[in-house]
């Protein structure tokens, strides 16, 4: 039964086969990219000019070169897009590229593409590139129809060659009726429509795209995925995104570029998990600045002693809640999520479950203490745990089997708006579920001063997982879920491994309650 269902799984992206050494395909050395930022318009006019007459130095008054002098070194100051970037692309390799706006990703695909020189080192690329970039190359005067000979010509493709993919392309569009009318009376989806469909015909060996991945209604983007996920698994594919999710999802390795300079480079989970404590942490530090700045101000009035005594009087009147548990459960858990209140069921099955090959084995190690994550500090975790309904830490996990995630932390500071949440994600990175306890804190205030030790707890139906290891992040806030300072994070706070299981249909298996399969009648 289970090798029926073996084509239903979830598709993932192929690995190169390890036996086959793939050759390189893409090699980038040493590359440097610097731009000319000039001080005005016209002194980039003059600057030419003004090279020409320091060549008369000689016969020039001695003040008129120092002024000639002057104006070449105050003419333009070097930016560093790129900063002696180096690594290689295998054939049938995957690359996402990472950073904040500004850091050198684009700069770094349009010399990749053969678009844009470099300033110093070299880049070597093997095989036919195409560029998801889909207006380019489409003429608003031209009808569909002829934007795509005319596109797919600028790629190399032959007029026999267009004819014989010509249907599979305005098929893949599907604009309908739109392809026999002028380009520039289309939708922007119109238009990305048609210049995804062309370049996903033209038979590139190297894929490239900058944030453009797809586009247009649900069913255009699932079919845009398709053929990326195909295209995966012999070509090579290079993606710079601000999305970490399509990232982990689409790339095996990634590299990390930070004002021109590389960062991390490695296994995309890898990358994007250093990346995003970069991005919580300068926002953080942001925030953290933002507030001591008011605190700063107030001290600097007049009233300085009374205003240090006030603040100790602040300090004093911290509300106590030793003590206090703040619960919220179904149906009003439900409610303040805007969902259907769930109903979790002790299933007799898994005792059969136990006995069979369909069991789901989720071995769950016991938290490393040593491992401290990062944040700007003012607590840190004490223990992460799962234990069942009698207080007994499990080591075991059943997928299906009711669970309480168990969180001990220990305050340093007071923390005013304390938020604790997780994530569960997969190999490759993705999450594949989360929450935290904003939601308990809604209609009752929670705080904790130094000392305190406190505790987030989340009952759930643990997921029937497939074979393979799982981390599971676990992380505490101070302030809102859309603004809040990032006190402690450890990315892989406990490792699980899924030994053996019967749900392989997708990325998580949702414990069936019931599954009926009945004979209607006769037509």
């Amino acid at each position: 039964m289970r090798m029926l269902f073996d084509m239903a799984e979830q598709e993932t992206i192929a690995d190169p086969d390890p036996s086959v050494e793939q050759p390189t395909v893409i090699s980038v050395q040493n590359v440097s990219k610097i731009y000319q930022i000039w001080s005005s318009p016209t002194i980039r006019l003059t600057y030419s000019f003004f090279r020409l007459m320091l060549k008369l130095e000689k016969i020039l008054p001695a003040r008129a070169i120092a002024v000639i002098k002057k104006n070449l070194d105050d003419a333009f100051r070097a930016h560093h897009a790129l900063h002696n970037v180096s690594f290689d692309v295998k054939r049938g390799e995957s690359w996402g590229v990472i950073g904040y706006n500004g850091s050198g990703k684009t700069t770094l695909l349009k010399i990749i593409s053969g678009n844009l020189r470099p300033s110093g080192g070299r880049v070597e690329v093997l095989g036919k590139v195409a560029i998801l970039d889909y207006s380019a190359g489409l003429n608003g005067e031209f009808t569909g129809k002829e934007n795509i000979y005319l596109k797919s010509a600028m790629h190399g493709l032959s007029r026999k060659q267009i004819k014989k993919r010509f249907q599979s392309i305005v098929d893949f569009a599907d604009i309908g009726d739109f392809i026999d009318q002028p380009v520039k009376i289309y939708s922007s989806g119109m238009v990305a429509r048609l210049g995804f469909a062309i370049m996903a015909h033209i038979d590139a060996d190297i894929l490239i795209t900058d944030e453009a991945l797809a586009v247009g209604d649900a069913l255009f983007v699932q079919k845009s995925m398709r053929f990326l996920r195909s295209f995966l698994k012999q070509g090579t594919f290079i993606f710079v995104s601000h999305s970490i999710n399509d990232i982990v999802s689409l790339c095996r390795n990634a590299v990390w570029i930070d004002n021109g300079r590389m960062m991390a480079i490695g296994p995309a989970s890898e990358v994007a998990d250093a990346y995003l404590a970069s991005v919580e942490m300068r926002q953080a530090k942001a925030k953290q600045k933002e507030l001591g700045d008011t605190t700063v101000a107030a001290a600097t009035e007049e009233t300085k002693p009374e205003a240090e005594e006030t603040m100790s009087d602040v300090e004093e009147t911290k509300p106590d809640l030793n003590g206090t548990t703040l619960s919220v459960a179904q149906p009003k858990l439900a409610a303040l999520k805007h969902a259907h209140a769930t109903r979790v069921v002790r299933d007799p099955r898994l005792e059969y479950l136990n006995r069979s090959a369909w069991r789901n084995d989720i071995r769950v190690p016991e938290f490393d203490m040593d491992n401290k994550g990062f944040g700007v500090g003012g607590a840190h975790f004490d223990d992460v745990r799962f234990e069942d309904e009698d207080g007994a830490a499990l080591s075991w996990v059943i997928g299906g089997e009711l669970t309480y995630l168990k969180i001990d932390l220990v305050a340093e500071k007071y923390l005013e708006y304390p938020i604790v949440g997780f994530q569960l994600k997969d190999r490759l990175g993705q999450t594949l579920f989360a929450d935290n306890t904003s939601v308990v804190t809604v209609e009752q205030p929670f705080s904790v001063n130094a000392g305190d030790v406190f505790q987030a707890t989340f009952v759930f139906q643990m997921p029937q997982l497939p074979a393979g290891n799982y981390v599971l992040r676990v992380a505490l806030a101070d302030g809102s879920e859309s603004d809040a300072i990032m006190i402690h994070c450890v990315d892989d706070a406990l490792v699980l491994n899924c030994v053996t299981s019967g749900a392989r249909h997708g990325l998580v298996g949702v414990p069936m309650q019931e599954i009926k399969f009945e004979l209607l009648g006769v037509v």
